[in-house]
Parts: structure tokens; C-alpha cells; sequence
């Protein structure tokens, strides 16, 4: 099954001033790249009117775009899990159209079963389905495996 448009993908740590976030975001799209994956870029938004540039780059949001497999999707939230843990960083945040998947300081039986669930939805979601009901929106809890 393949998956059409974009996933975004957040990183947010409330620790890290914009250098650390900048530096988070940067070693998460090098991992990403090594998917082989048609598209992996910084996410813009409109610069202020009257600034140096029309359109002003998200420091912790990656835009994964093209068509990708179910297992490369899987293998996206296995990195993204393991920038996580190893940086320390808060949560992160997974958004394929309406559907999205938040990471954040749960056990890995939890967080593994919240993304099987999400990547089921994503799926079986249509491309054109406004008003679908998300999937999985949170995991929050301590960490270690219960």
C-alpha cells in the first residue's frame, strides 16, 4: 500500500534555544535522507511583510513529501523515536492529512502501539477525506516499558 502526500514531521524541545532545535531538525533530516525518501525539507511559513524574506524557515518542522510505503512510514517513526531518546528532546508530533500522532515520554509498548494504530489509519485513509476523524493524538506518560 502506498501512501500519498505529506507528512509533517515536529520536533519540539522547550530546553533547547533555536540553535540546539536547528541542530535537532538538521540531524533529524539527515537520517530521514537515508530512506531513500523523494522529499525531505524544512517547512516555510510567510516572512514578515517588509522583511528580508518573503518566507521564513520552521526551525523543527520537516515536510516529508512524494509517495511512500506503509514500512518506510514505520521506519520513519522508528527514527524519529530514536532522535527523540537520544537528544532528549520533549515530544515530536507526525501529521499524515487529517490524522496525526504525538510521541512524548511514553513507555516503547505504548508508543509501539500507537504508531501501529496510526499507520493503520493513515492507510486506510483515502486522499480526499476532509472531516476524517484522527487517529492516535497523544501518548504521554513515564518512561520505560510497563
Amino acid at each position: 500500500m502506498m501512501i500519498t502526500g505529506d507528512v509533517t514531521v515536529v520536533v519540539d524541545d522547550e530546553n533547547a534555544d533555536d540553535e540546539e532545535l536547528d541542530a535537532l531538525t538538521r540531524q533529524l533530516q539527515e537520517e530521514l535522507l537515508q530512506l531513500d525518501l523523494p522529499d525531505v525539507v524544512r517547512a516555510t511559513a510567510p516572512g514578515a511583510t517588509g522583511g528580508k524574506s518573503a518566507f521564513l524557515t520552521s526551525l523543527g518542522t520537516l515536510v516529508l513529501s512524494g509517495g511512500f510505503s506503509v514500512a518506510v512510514l514505520r521506519s520513519v517513526t522508528r527514527i524519529v523515536q530514536d532522535v527523540l531518546r537520544r537528544s532528549g528532546a520533549r515530544r515530536a508530533v507526525l501529521v499524515s492529512g487529517e490524522n496525526r500522532l504525538e510521541i512524548q515520554g511514553a513507555s516503547k509498548k505504548t508508543t509501539d502501539a500507537a504508531v501501529e494504530a496510526w499507520l493503520r489509519v493513515v492507510a486506510d485513509a483515502p486522499d480526499a477525506a476532509p472531516g476524517r476523524a484522527a487517529g492516535p493524538t497523544a501518548l504521554e506518560g513515564p518512561t520505560g516499558d510497563a
